[in-house]
């Protein structure tokens, strides 16, 4: 199973991370090559990059990736929006794209982590139903855990 990109919403176009992005994320090239690495080495699983279709700047880092969490291998979103492009919106319309293509694709289970209290984040997961399965510690970090089954 793929899942195809570019997905396109109606404000956003989510494609492949490049390096240049990492500038309009606010991260680092080192950090960006890492997801840029992992989506070669994954099968296309990775972050990538949400680009804001009316500037064509990168707003967020939104995608799918393989992790290890409570031993089992799981597909799991994430979403990360850039400091100037937060309370827009952008983190529910690219992880609601995301997560039906998934859905498309013929996945059948997605989880996502999030702090415990990283409230839009909360928000988020709450809107695209998921719903909580508890914590879990991972890469040492205690994360709320959601889960969302097609």
């Amino acid at each position: 199973m793929r899942i195809e990109l570019p997905i396109e919403t109606e404000r956003l176009i989510i494609r492949p991370l490049r390096v240049e992005d990492a500038a309009d994320l606010g991260e680092s090239a080192e950090w960006i090559q890492e997801k840029i690495d992992r989506f070669e080495r994954d099968g296309g699983m990775s972050l990538w990059g949400a680009i804001e279709r009316e500037t064509g700047r990168a707003v967020a880092l939104a995608g799918l990736q393989w992790e290890q969490i409570d031993g089992r291998r799981e597909l799991d979103l994430g979403c990360v929006v850039a400091a100037d492009a937060r309370l827009r919106g952008y983190a529910t319309e690219a992880s609601d794209a995301i997560v039906n293509a998934a859905f498309a694709a013929g996945f059948e289970r997605l989880t996502a982590m999030t702090f415990p209290n990283n409230e839009a984040a909360l928000h988020v997961l709450e809107k695209l139903d998921f719903a909580p399965e508890g914590e879990t510690t991972f890469e040492g970090r205690q994360y709320a855990l959601f889960v969302r089954q097609r």
